[in-house]
């Protein structure tokens, strides 16, 4: 008899495979524009601010501005990625991953506003936002060239939903080093968190924060290579043990095999602090210091408009041991390994709109028995998610929501599975032309060493809108909602945050900031509560 995850990965197959056999294609007919060559990123720089993005109605595709130029009467119909006659400064197959986009359309990326915290399911509750925000969001530049190693995870991965979300005047042009150009940044800031432990009755405290980066990307027309190093430094003026030491490195490259066939890598290197509000976190003495290694790889193949993706991955996480008054913790048991191997299969029915089903499987392994209850916490989990992708080229809309259902089996039957629905999003709408909304969705299971107890099912979702008061001056307000349950009574944590911002692009290469946040928890029981707020300020030098 076929078991319960071989089906759902055969009829998800079969269910988005069939759904583009039966109906119609989409062909349309070729924009009367001269074919183009590629642009390389020192041709694409505008000398003054980046042109703003027109809004195209309902009935026009999201992702043909095309080669209109700057006349406003030109008209085109919409065209097709896939059609062998591709409009100008694209590929003759209609990749256009290996050639820039010549339309309006900037698609280079910036730093990313503050993401749903927890931008690694495998540790979502590990960081800070505003620490998550620094490692999820790098900063990029003008050139399309720029954002073509990102498919590895269209969650994690993907910048180009909040490229369209940020809407900046301005967009950074980096230094050209050789066939290289290289994006630094740097921000220096204050920081007073009301609630500095995370726990009731915390007392407050300030800090001061620099938070340098820099992004090396390659300048090809086939084949890409990518290098960051981002780090996050704060000193609390009177609790030097929440003092940050966090640091980023991460090397990408993407192998052209052929126009429709590429390789794609990545290795990085985290080190950071675990918040106070993590799972099994140490909520007095020191902070443990949590070492993450990751290597990925992602095989994608595209047959006209059926694309295949096959990618696996290796994260390693270690925990470092914690002190309070001279007594010494180690935290050895909370170390594992993931191993987890996904396919993804989509039909494009049109670049702004591509149906699809992935399926994931894991592996978690513990090196040893925790120490509180003696139960080894090595698991099994699958993912089954079916979702549409809105492309990443779109004017209006981008990005990737799905539905689906996941669930984690521990190995030992002491402890019970974990399960439920999933929703994951990353996807970017386009309201006006001076507003823009942003949703962000991840559901994953929660490690925990917490006695008898197997791991927590988390969601997390949130909503942030922003707003042009000026081409200049940018507002924002945002609501992001978390909850871990481990469906037996004893963990049950609600978070709800509820942000504002302001950004003042003094010029190209200088931005002003301020960040408010309202912190609410919820936990199994009353003394778990507390309430905190979090104000940020600084000034971003980026070239």
């Amino acid at each position: 008899m076929v078991d319960r995850p071989f089906a759902w990965l055969i009829s998800g197959i079969v269910a988005v495979t069939l759904s583009g056999v039966f109906c119609p294609s989409v062909r349309a007919q070729v924009p009367n524009a001269a074919q183009g060559g590629e642009t390389t990123i020192s041709e694409s720089y505008a000398s003054g601010p980046t042109r703003p993005i027109s809004l195209q109605s309902d009935s026009q595709d999201d992702d043909d501005a095309a080669a209109s130029g700057d006349d406003p009467n030109f008209k085109t119909t919409e065209q097709d990625l896939l059609d062998p006659a591709s409009k100008a400064g694209q590929a003759a197959d209609g990749d256009a991953g290996l050639t820039a986009d010549t339309s309006g359309v900037v698609d280079g990326g910036v730093d990313a506003a503050e993401p749903v915290e927890g931008t690694d399911p495998a540790a979502s509750e590990a960081r800070d936002g505003d620490d998550a925000a620094i490692f999820a969001g790098p900063p990029a530049g003008y050139d399309p060239l720029l954002f073509q190693i990102e498919d590895l995870n269209p969650y994690v991965d993907n910048r180009t939903p909040r490229r369209l979300f940020r809407q900046e005047p301005y967009d950074p042009v980096g230094i050209k080093v050789g066939s290289f150009v290289l994006f630094p940044e740097v921000e220096f800031g204050a920081s007073y968190y009301s609630n500095v432990f995370h726990a009731p009755g915390s007392p407050s405290d300030w800090a001061m924060d620099v938070k340098p980066g820099a992004r090396l990307v390659s300048n090809w027309g086939t084949h890409a290579l990518e290098f960051r190093a981002v780090g996050v430094l704060s000193f609390y003026n009177d609790f030097p043990t929440e003092d940050d030491r966090d640091y980023t490195l991460e090397a990408r490259g993407r192998l052209d095999i052929t126009k429709r066939t590429n390789i794609q890598a990545l290795v990085s290197r985290q080190q950071y602090l675990e918040s106070r509000s993590a799972l099994d976190a140490s909520s007095a003495g020191t902070r443990s210091v949590i070492d993450t290694n990751r290597a990925e790889l992602a095989y994608n193949q595209r047959f006209n408009r059926l694309s295949y993706q096959l990618r696996g991955s290796v994260q390693d996480y270690t925990y470092g041991s914690v002190e309070d008054d001279g007594r010494v913790t180690s935290n050895s048991d909370r170390d594992y390994t993931i191993y987890e191997e996904t396919f993804r299969t989509s039909w494009e029915f049109k670049p702004s709109f591509s149906p699809y089903f992935e399926f994931a499987y894991n592996h978690r392994d513990y090196g040893e028995a925790a120490q509180y209850d003696f139960i080894n916490r090595t698991s099994n989990g699958q993912r089954y998610r079916f979702g549409v992708s809105f492309g990443n080229t779109g004017e209006i809309i981008r990005g990737d929501i799905s539905l689906g259902y996941g669930i984690q089996t521990p190995e030992d039957s002491r402890l019970h599975s974990v399960d439920g629905l999933t929703f994951d999003a990353n996807a970017t709408w386009r309201a006006t032309a001076l507003t823009s909304v942003l949703l962000n969705a991840s559901t994953d299971v929660s490690e925990t060493t917490t006695a008898n107890v197997g791991g927590a099912f988390f969601r997390t979702v949130g909503v942030e809108v922003r707003h042009e008061l000026r081409s200049y001056l940018v507002a924002s307000a945002g609501l992001i909602y978390s909850n871990q349950n481990s469906q037996d009574g004893i963990i049950n944590d609600t978070e709800w945050r509820q942000t504002a911002g302001i950004e003042y692009y003094a010029n190209r290469n200088t931005v002003l900031f301020g960040k408010y946040a309202h912190v609410d928890f919820n936990g199994v029981g009353a003394p778990n509560d507390y309430v905190g707020d979090e104000v940020h300020f600084g000034v971003r030098l980026r070239q």
